[in-house]
């Protein structure tokens, strides 16, 4: 199919994937075959099935090879009902043979799928959680879906799109000598809004974006999602190939957008300016810069998930922990985002200092974004995860607590001085 107009990166994997086969712009809707399809939380996936008859789970799939299903949100099972879940998938997935089960590994599901090689460059992937998103950073255009639109996806192996239109990231300067990946994203929260890329994808370009590391990239990519978008994507370049085929074998096919490409608003956005960022309570975009908030006393830090959890993020807390301790009355939980980041921790001698300092250290997984460590209402929390509204370490009983958000550098500074702290002085 050759395009007769210029096109975004999303355009181009949508167009790539349309089944009438022809080139598509933004504001077209298309059916799309899809080249993989995450399922987590089998649970409410399952229950789609059995609302429409099918009481012993789903008959059939459409590629045993290319759905990936994983028990990460709850592995190790806390409840009955989810060690009945996690059997239900088990069963299932012998079943109707699927190639790519995870269950006795636990970690976050969007790690693992980039730790197996699961994901590539110019895909189209779609799963049942909302940083789906994440794998943008690889230069695959990804999202999270609704589990009645996995179902049909795990079925029929497509999905019904509308194009999105697409907002241009400039992103300019240098790169830092820390994870600063989530000041950025925060920053364009703050002064953006929440919700100003709703449903578009972004497209994130520009000299810094290509000094990026990939850790950073999918950083940025994974919360592109906090401000409404539907996909959130990089180019692909040497890095880029370099990370994915040192995890996969596959062949894949790299997506650029093309000179002239048509935007919806181009945003550039000079980081140098930027500094250390933190979201107050209870909104992503309710950001401030660190000295706004400096001196607020905390009882908790956490570092992990999806967003934060990868070895450079707990590499920069190690090296600002070396010979310090964490301070009294700080709870301070790191959670590697898989085994695979886990191990190189280890062999790197992370997971010592860490210890040694005062930190704990979890199994890898998504507990660190979810309840585990309540934070009560009396309490404050400064996170490197994803998301910080009312109840999110502990649900509607803990509606109070306050929760920060900000990078890895200024979490673990704050678990340090026992009060939300500026790192720059750590990072020296």
């Amino acid at each position: 199919m050759a395009n007769r107009f210029p096109q975004t990166i999303a355009e181009k994997v949508l167009s790539r994937q349309n089944r009438a086969g022809a080139a598509v712009r933004a504001g077209e809707m298309i059916d799309a075959d899809i080249d993989g399809l995450l399922v987590v939380m089998y649970q409410f996936f399952r229950n789609a099935f059995k609302k429409i008859g099918f009481v012993d789970g789903p008959p059939t799939v459409w590629d045993p090879a290319r759905v990936y299903l994983m028990s990460e949100h709850v592995q190790p099972p806390p409840t009955v009902l989810e060690a009945y879940t996690n059997l239900y998938a088990r069963r299932d997935a012998e079943r109707l043979g699927l190639e790519h089960f995870i269950d006795s590994e636990p970690g976050v599901c969007h790690q693992m799928m980039l730790d197996h090689g699961f994901v590539r460059p110019g895909e189209l992937i779609v799963g049942c959680d909302s940083h789906t998103i994440s794998y943008g950073g690889i230069n695959a255009v990804s999202t999270g879906i609704g589990t009645n639109e996995a179902a049909y996806a795990w079925s029929f192996g497509q999905l019904y799109f509308t194009v999105p239109e697409t907002i241009k990231i400039v992103l300019h300067g240098e790169p830092k000598n820390h994870p600063f990946g989530k000041d950025i994203i925060l920053y364009l929260a703050g002064r953006y809004g929440e919700t100003f890329a709703q449903g578009r994808a972004l497209e994130f370009t520009g000299p810094l974006a290509e000094k990026m590391d990939i850790a950073t990239r999918l950083t940025i990519a994974d919360h592109a999602v906090e401000v409404g978008a539907k996909f959130g994507v990089f180019e692909a370049d040497a890095k880029t190939l370099e990370y994915v085929r040192a995890r996969t074998d596959a062949p894949f096919e790299p997506v650029a957008a093309d000179p002239g490409a048509a935007y919806a608003e181009v945003i550039e956005i000079d980081c140098d300016e930027i500094g250390f960022q933190v979201a107050k309570p209870y909104r992503f975009d309710n950001v401030v810069p660190v000295g706004e908030t400096a001196g607020v006393r905390i009882d908790q830090a956490r570092l992990g998930s999806c967003a934060n959890g990868r070895f450079e993020d707990i590499e920069i807390a190690a090296r600002m922990l070396a010979g310090r301790k964490v301070a009294p009355g700080v709870r301070f939980y790191i959670s590697p985002a898989s085994m695979g980041v886990y191990r190189q921790c280890v062999e790197a001698g992370l997971v010592a200092v860490l210890l040694e300092a005062g930190a704990q250290v979890l199994e890898p997984g998504c507990s660190i974004c979810q309840s585990p460590g309540i934070v009560l209402n009396e309490e404050v929390c400064i996170t490197a995860t994803t998301r910080n509204y009312r109840g999110r370490f502990g649900g509607s009983q803990t509606a109070d607590a306050q929760i920060y958000l900000a990078g890895p550098a200024t979490v673990t500074a704050s678990a340090i001085e026992g009060c939300i702290t500026d790192p720059t002085e750590y990072l020296q």
